[in-house]
């Protein structure tokens, strides 16, 4: 097992944002650099999105890869008064960094870190970047970060409370 050290904490949302940027920027791509994020449907494409948004002075092509259907990448597009959004399909082929979503790793998804690591291996360029970013450290739990040569992994908790204010 490779060692581990910290290199950027925060909390909440606003530190997996921060954290996010700082890495990305420690990888010092171009701003033509294409990083391709591959997630579940619904659950992970509004965190893509949150990301992708993180990340808009660094690059400008960025696309989204639902589960690892490769032949469905969308290109992510800044939409004025909306946000990041999905656009037009494109091609994810000769990306710099391809960035896993935990929601993979979940067992309802029935995606297997082989099948992950083929997607990304397939993408990527020869030198890419592998990152993954999860929450509650599910690709530890699950053990794809003993199956996959992730360069980074982002790990977040979050807290949640409902309060009655009656």
């Amino acid at each position: 097992m490779s060692s581990r050290q910290v290199i950027c904490s925060g909390k909440c949302i606003l530190g997996l944002t921060k954290c996010f940027k700082d890495l990305m920027s420690k990888l010092a791509l171009s701003k033509e650099a294409k990083i391709s994020f591959f997630g579940t449907p619904s659950v992970c494409l509004p965190f893509v999105e949150l990301l992708a948004y993180a990340i808009r002075d660094l690059t400008n092509n960025m696309l989204y890869i639902p589960n690892t259907s490769i032949d469905m990448a969308v290109k992510l597009r800044y939409i004025e008064g909306y946000g990041f959004q999905i656009g037009e399909r494109a091609d994810p082929r000769n990306s710099d960094v391809a960035v896993l979503l935990g929601g993979l790793a979940m067992p309802k998804s029935k995606i297997t870190a082989e099948d992950a690591m083929r997607a990304a291996t397939a993408i990527l360029k020869k030198e890419g970047t592998i990152i993954g970013v999860d929450f509650m450290g599910i690709f530890d739990q699950n053990e794809w970060t003993n199956k996959i040569p992730f360069s980074y992994v982002l790990d977040c908790y979050c807290e949640s409370k409902v309060e009655s204010l009656k």
